[in-house]
């Protein structure tokens, strides 16, 4: 790989990474937060709420800005802004002020996708490769974020855990402001991608974006749910925790979630390598059914299992529904023009995380009137609406051939 596309992945993919690890550094928080705050769950939850919902309604505009300005310059602008928030989610004490902090966070994470995947399109050569490794940074975040959360929390509390993400993502910041990047585009890119436009395949990319939109909302649903879920129904782990004699027991069943949640997101790896090898070398269309397909049978299995089963249920539920983001994001380039490619990222991310963020009301409306556990059957139901939809996409796209190379 040359050293300027060495440069692109890195910086795109460690904006990734930060995204993914607030994204789920919150839930991963939610119950000790709940305690300090003296909230109940849910009520906890929606503090999330406006932030999940900026990492989505602020990417289309950071999309243009990035098209318009340079994707550096705004991932730059990325990693500085959540630094600062991050840094006042540190001395936040109050459910107003975390809410606003958690705000800026989602308001400054929404440059990530748009920007990151922007740039990745116009300079990576062997873009399912490229966006696998995006993807696997993202992931990276998600496991980390949880074990790291649990772990410092444990230690000093769950404040210390945003100061030191803060002083990460500013240093992150500075060094990239200092960095040269070519934002050109390489041979690589197809012209048949830029005629592939909005007045000839309207219905397309209608049905396309509908897909992002639906695949949105059942990834937030987990994420959300997740670290929750695991901590109320497993206890193998905190109990193991318990006989080594450990400090500060109350908080064991937190790490344990954590410890589990970051390790089901390590199998997630190993789904998104694949995707993005199989989104090089196969039609795009039929690798996206294929994944989704896959995550059915694990996702309803979820809904009535516990302990280990569960562990090893969403471990392969997640295997599959981030293992699909390659192929995706793949597809975005695909229906895209090159001089709107940011923005068509920002919009993607305005449905996968704008009306993904939803899913946090599914979430405290089941959970009041149900129980988590309903929550996974929802989830499923719209993963099958999602494998109808793709599979009109394949029906009505019939005779084209959408591939990377």
């Amino acid at each position: 790989m040359r050293g300027n596309e060495t440069k692109i992945v890195a910086f795109s993919s460690l904006g990734h990474f930060f995204f993914h690890f607030h994204e789920l550094a919150f839930p991963a928080l939610a119950i000790p937060l709940s305690s300090y705050l003296k909230l109940e769950l849910q009520e906890t939850l929606k503090l999330g709420f406006p932030m999940y919902l900026s990492f989505g309604i602020f990417a289309l505009p950071w999309g243009y800005v990035a098209d318009k300005f340079g994707n550096k310059k705004a991932l730059t602008i990325g990693f500085l802004g959540i630094g600062l928030a991050s840094l006042l989610l540190f001395i936040s004490n109050s459910p107003i002020a975390i809410l606003i902090c958690l705000s800026a966070v989602g308001f400054f994470s929404g440059i990530f996708h748009p920007a990151g995947m922007g740039l990745i399109s116009i300079g990576a050569t062997n873009i399912g490769s490229a966006l696998g490794s995006y993807s696997i940074a993202g992931t990276l975040g998600l496991i980390i974020a949880p074990f790291f959360a649990g772990f410092v929390n444990w230690l000093a509390g769950w404040q210390l855990v945003y100061l030191l993400a803060g002083i990460l993502a500013i240093s992150c910041g500075v060094v990239l402001s200092f960095t040269t990047i070519d934002e050109r585009r390489t041979p690589r890119e197809k012209k048949t991608n830029e005629t592939y436009t909005l007045n000839t395949e309207v219905a397309v990319l209608i049905l396309f974006f509908s897909i992002v939109a639906l695949g949105g909302f059942t990834y937030r649903i987990n994420i959300v749910v997740l670290p929750a879920y695991l901590e109320l129904q497993t206890s193998f782990l905190s109990n193991f925790l318990k006989t080594l004699g450990l400090s500060n027991p109350h908080a064991l069943p937190t790490t344990a979630a954590g410890i589990l949640t970051s390790i089901i997101y390590i199998v997630g790896i190993s789904g998104q390598f694949m995707g993005g090898y199989l989104a090089d070398k196969k039609d795009l269309r039929y690798m996206y059914l294929l994944y989704y397909a896959g995550s059915i049978p694990f996702i309803f299995a979820m809904a009535f299992i516990s302990e280990l089963p569960l562990v090893i249920s969403a471990a392969l539920y997640v295997f599959f529904a981030i293992g699909v983001q390659p192929i995706e994001n793949s597809l975005v380039a695909y229906f895209t023009p090159l001089k709107w490619r940011s923005t068509a990222y920002g919009f993607s991310s305005v449905l996968t995380f704008g009306v993904g963020s939803l899913a946090i009301y599914l979430v405290g409306w089941v959970k009041v009137n149900w129980n988590l556990e309903i929550v996974y059957l929802y989830s499923g139901a719209l993963t099958i609406i999602i494998l109808l939809f793709i599979s009109l996409l394949i029906l009505i796209t019939k005779g084209k051939s959408i591939v990377n190379t």
